[in-house]
C-alpha cells in the first residue's frame, strides 16, 4: 500500500522539524497512544490502541528513523503487530521553505497483514489519509501554541509511570497528556499503527503515523 501526500505547516523548518522528531509531540498527537520509549538513539517502541471498524486492538510497535538531514527531512521505517494484524512501513517526510510557513510531503509504503487486512487496500488508503490530514493539523496546534507541553517520565528501576506502570532502566517513557478533543475518528486509527510520517502516519510509529518518535535536538 502506497500512500503520499502534502501539507502545510505554520512555523518555519526547523521548528517542524523538531516537532516531528520529539516523542512529546508525536505522543500527543498520535490517537490511541498510550506509551512512547526511548530504546536507543533515534528508536522507539510504542504502545497504540487503534483499529479499523470492529478490528480493534493494541498494537506495540517500533520505530527507527535514518537519514536524517535536518532541517530537509528524514526515513521513518516502522513495524507494530497487535491482535488486529501486522504493519510493515516506510515513509519519507521532505520539507522545503514557503515564506513563513514549511511545506511538507510524506511519501509511505507499507503492508498491513491479518484480520485488519480483510477491510481493504482502498477503505485502509481513504482513511489513512484523512488521518495523515488530521495528524499534521495536530502537529500545527502544537506549534502554533494551541496544546500544553508535556513532561516526560523519569527513567528509573522500577519507577512507577504514574499509570501504575514501571519504567525499566535505561528507558525513557513519554506518556500522552489528556485531550482536548478527539483528533481522528475511530475508524481512521489503523493507519496511526503504522507510524507513516505523521508518526505519522504511525500505523504506516505502526502503525503509518503512531510510530514516529525521536527525542527532540538543538
Amino acid at each position: 500500500m502506497k500512500l503520499q501526500g502534502t501539507a502545510t505547516l505554520h512555523a518555519d523548518r526547523e521548528r517542524v522539524f523538531a516537532a516531528l522528531t520529539d516523542p512529546g509531540v508525536l505522543s500527543r498527537c498520535i490517537p490511541g497512544c498510550e506509551s512512547l520509549d526511548l530504546i536507543g538513539e533515534d528508536s522507539y517502541k510504542m504502545t497504540v490502541s487503534a483499529g479499523v471498524g470492529a478490528i480493534r486492538g493494541r498494537y506495540d510497535g517500533q520505530v527507527t528513523l535514518t537519514e536524517l538531514v535536518r532541517p530537509d527531512g528524514y526515513v521513518m521505517n516502522a513495524r507494530g503487530a497487535g491482535a488486529a494484524g501486522t504493519v510493515d512501513a516506510t515513509c519519507r517526510i521532505d520539507l522545503t521553505d514557503d515564506g513563513e510557513q514549511t511545506q511538507l510531503a510524506y511519501s509511505a509504503d507499507a503492508t498491513v497483514g491479518g484480520p485488519v487486512a480483510g477491510v481493504g487496500q482502498r477503505m485502509i488508503s481513504a482513511v489513512a489519509k484523512r488521518m495523515a490530514g488530521q495528524f499534521f493539523s495536530a502537529v500545527d496546534d502544537e506549534l502554533t501554541g494551541a496544546r500544553a507541553p508535556l513532561r516526560p517520565a523519569a527513567a528509573a528501576p522500577s519507577a512507577a509511570a504514574g499509570d501504575g506502570r514501571t519504567v525499566p532502566r535505561g528507558e525513557t517513557t513519554y506518556l500522552p497528556a489528556p485531550r482536548r478533543r478527539e483528533l481522528l475518528p475511530p475508524d481512521a486509527r489503523p493507519v496511526l499503527l503504522a507510524g507513516v510520517g505523521g508518526a505519522v502516519i504511525a500505523l504506516l510509529g505502526a502503525a503509518v503515523g503512531g510510530w514516529l518518535a525521536r527525542r527532540g535536538r538543538n
